[in-house]
């Protein structure tokens, strides 16, 4: 008899440890994290206006653009400090300057994230790609779901000194068209007719996190 209670005393110290064995195990299991929601995609905004030389505004274009993936690379390696190297629309050279070269031109083909370059650049008539000035960079306030987002404004303005008539423009990082430089955004629009003594202000916005991505 005594043989026949300490088995069952046995049996249930076993039966109650294995429960507590069973749950301290449940208990260490990892549940799958939460994503991280955040939002890191980029947008540009052009305005072009053109004012004669009294100051009189002649033509007003604005207008949404592509942010191109070579400026999505080239941002990644900014940020990570990437390799020079690269292929297709890989990201090369130092990238010493900031993205704040403006170039227009003459081409009329659609823009798309895959441009590398504008169609026809000017280098003509006080209109050569130059660098603009960075007017403000505004700090976004929420980040991740919130409703503002970090921008930077950049503007530029030409002297025109002949006849043009523009058709896109883009944003670069360098002053020149070279093997290493990156176009980061472009835009085609209607014609915007300038003439000597004109000035052409291109000014450039940029959008980063809580803005939809044209690409």
């Amino acid at each position: 008899m005594k043989n026949t209670i300490t088995i069952v005393v046995v049996a249930a110290i076993v039966a109650t440890s294995a429960g507590f064995l069973g749950f301290s195990f449940a208990s260490n299991q990892s549940s799958p994290n939460q994503p991280l929601i955040t939002s890191a995609m980029m947008n540009g905004h052009i305005q072009l206006v053109v004012t004669d030389s009294d100051g009189q505004i002649k033509a007003y274009r604005q207008t949404d653009n592509a942010i191109t993936t070579k400026a999505e690379n080239c941002v990644a390696k900014i940020l990570f400090k990437g390799p020079s190297s690269g292929t297709g629309n890989g990201c090369t050279g130092a990238l010493n300057s900031p993205f704040t070269y403006i170039a227009v031109g003459t081409g009329t083909g659609s823009e798309s994230n895959t441009n590398t370059e504008l169609g026809t650049e000017l280098a003509t008539s006080g209109l050569t790609r130059a660098l603009a000035t960075t007017v403000t960079i505004t700090n976004s306030t929420t980040g991740g779901t919130g409703s503002s987002a970090a921008s930077v404004l950049v503007s530029k303005a030409f002297s025109v000194s002949g006849t043009q008539s523009i058709t896109e423009a883009g944003l670069f990082n360098e002053t020149a068209a070279s093997g290493t430089d990156a176009m980061f955004a472009r835009k085609v629009f209607s014609a915007v007719s300038v003439a000597n003594g004109d000035t052409l202000t291109v000014q450039w916005t940029i959008n980063i996190g809580n803005t939809t991505s044209f690409n």
